[in-house]
């Protein structure tokens, strides 16, 4: 009976062995990918754009803010205090967790016997 149960995470053990060789295989990469210096001095130039313009906006949104200009937005669905659960699925659920542990109590003692 032991070894039935110790069959799957053998097997998984050996699976997961198996596949993790092919994900070390690659190996490390070294070096970067040869960019050139215009191509960098051109994507700098545009970010401090981009940066002075965020700058920008986020000084006028603190304003805003500090002026009291600026609500938080109102929550699209309010919360509901019940759990939606009708009484019968509330009964299904506690048959079976009551069911699930009967069934683990009696394997685990069949288990306990060999």
């Amino acid at each position: 009976m032991i070894k039935k149960l110790l069959a799957f995470p053998v097997a998984l053990v050996l699976a997961v062995c198996v596949c993790s060789v092919s994900v070390f295989a690659e190996g490390t990469k070294t070096g970067e990918p040869a960019t050139s210096r215009e191509v960098k001095t051109t994507s700098e130039k545009g970010m401090s754009k981009a940066d002075a313009k965020l700058k920008k906006d986020m000084e006028k949104l603190l304003a805003d803010a500090k002026a009291g200009k600026v609500a938080p937005p109102q929550q699209q669905f309010p919360r509901t205090a019940k759990s939606n659960l009708s009484k019968t699925t509330k009964i299904a659920l506690i048959a079976t967790a009551i069911g699930t542990s009967i069934f683990l109590i009696v394997l685990f003692h069949d288990l306990s016997k060999d």
